[in-house]
């Protein structure tokens, strides 16, 4: 009889290592496939996030803030046209509307939009005021009055940009400034011209102030808001300068502003231009801005005649 042959136990447990071990080989080759896969993309991601979406968020805070120059502009140019209005037609029956983009974009999952604040402060409601002080007569009368007033205001909007340069954006006594930690410069310039024809004349002088009234407001986010610019009322006097004992008596600016360093400099590159025949110390005295007071102080000599204006406007700030 014939017996069936024994079955190899050594065999068989040698096959069944071979296949666990070939399976655990083929485990482990995907577990390290897959990490591999996620590294990849992880430096990937890294290198997008940490270099891509920085540069494309500066050009978009970069850019937010160049638009808010423009529309800066547009609501000076706004200003103007409503004041020249009122000069030809004496009438203050129009406003205008202006638009302020507040916040720059974002990036959608990976950066959100930067917020922005815009704040009206009118004059006694914020670090922004000219003063201006002048003696003058009226016809032939030799009787001489004084004049000594305050005004201004200011329309600010601050960015607080977190990948470019911080900004601040001002808009007061007629003139455009921008702020920022390391500085500061006059963009759009104030109405304020002084002309002597020859080096032997006197001098004529005009400026026209903005002052603001009306309640402090603001807004901030990322939306838009909307401008309401009323100018309510204008005074435009041309005055002759009192002569008092022989001397004209002189006219004085004092700005004061968290801008004042931007006001000094125009001021003065406007003082030493080499076609006003303008004599420093002589003609005019320009005093250093003052950081403790923040005002420029800027004295007027010899000036014959004075046109003044003041653009009393008002301006809301809404939400859109």
């Amino acid at each position: 009889m014939l017996e069936r042959p024994k079955r190899s136990v050594c065999k068989v447990t040698q096959v069944r290592r071979f296949l666990k071990r070939d399976r655990d080989e083929r485990g482990v080759a995907s577990t390290v496939g897959t990490i591999m896969a996620l590294l990849v993309f992880l430096t990937f991601l890294t290198l997008f996030t940490n270099s891509y979406i920085p540069v494309w968020m500066v050009d978009n805070e970069r850019t937010h803030m160049n638009t808010v120059m423009n529309q800066f502009g547009e609501m000076k140019g706004k200003v103007d046209i409503l004041s020249i209005n009122a000069r030809m037609t004496g009438s203050t029956d129009i406003n205008m509307y202006q638009s302020i983009d507040l916040g720059a974009d974002g990036i959608p999952v990976f950066a959100s939009p930067t917020a922005g604040m815009i704040s009206y402060a009118p004059y006694g409601g914020g670090n922004s005021s000219v003063r201006v002080i002048f003696n003058y007569t009226l016809g032939s009368s030799t009787n001489v009055y004084h004049f000594d007033q305050n005004g201004g205001g200011m329309v600010q909007f601050y960015a607080p940009n977190r990948y470019y340069v911080q900004q601040w954006v001002t808009y007061e006594n007629g003139a455009i400034l921008v702020r920022q930690t390391d500085g500061q410069t006059m963009r759009a310039y104030p109405s304020i011209e002084l002309s002597k024809p020859n080096p032997s004349s006197q001098i004529n002088m005009a400026f026209e102030q903005v002052d603001f009234v009306g309640p402090n407001s603001s807004a901030a986010g990322t939306s838009n808001a909307g401008l309401n610019i009323d100018v309510i009322y204008l005074d435009s006097e041309t005055y002759t300068n009192a002569n008092i004992s022989g001397t004209l008596s002189p006219i004085v600016l004092v700005f004061k502003s968290l801008n004042g360093q931007a006001w000094y400099s125009y001021l003065f590159q406007y003082l030493h231009s080499a076609n006003n025949n303008l004599v420093n110390n002589t003609d005019y005295v320009l005093s250093p801005y003052s950081a403790s007071t923040q005002t420029v102080k800027l004295v007027i000599n010899n000036v014959s005649s004075f046109a003044f204006s003041r653009a009393i406007t008002q301006i809301s700030v809404e939400v859109s």
